[in-house]
């Protein structure tokens, strides 16, 4: 599998792959540029179909986003592993809905440890899980 760090030049690329993950709540492409514009943003793109964002601040990071196009081939897997490699992080926070079962068994794989709950956080009303994971 092949990833590439993905720059300004990518951010219609995320859009529509996030408008395919995610179609009830699609980031358009101006909400790329503004996160990829933005310093200690890292995006991953896996060629096989999916993406990441992890934001960087000081020693801590948040992984703003994480899709896959094509399920269960490992992409989520290559994609979380890379961008663990490449953060600079000893500490990553994010988000998941709380019936998100192949991204909590995912992130548990990492490691990746409960620290809250978010109560109705997505726009169905749904719980967030926010998961962290020391380095």
């Amino acid at each position: 599998m092949k990833i590439i760090q993905a720059g300004l030049a990518h951010a219609q690329a995320l859009a529509v792959m996030h408008e395919a993950v995610f179609p009830d709540d699609p980031w358009d492409t101006e909400a790329f540029a503004s996160l990829l514009a933005l310093p200690g943003t890292l995006a991953l793109i896996d060629e096989q179909g999916g993406f990441l964002l992890l934001h960087e601040v000081l020693d801590e990071a948040e992984i703003i986003t994480l899709g896959v196009l094509h399920r269960r081939r490992g992409i989520a897997t290559h994609l979380l592993q890379a961008a663990l490699d490449r953060s600079q992080a000893t500490k990553i926070h994010l988000e998941v809905a709380e019936d998100n079962t192949p991204a909590l068994a995912l992130y548990t794989r990492f490691g990746f440890a409960q620290s809250g709950r978010r109560k109705a956080y997505y726009h169905d009303g749904g719980d967030a899980l926010t998961l962290t994971l020391c380095l």
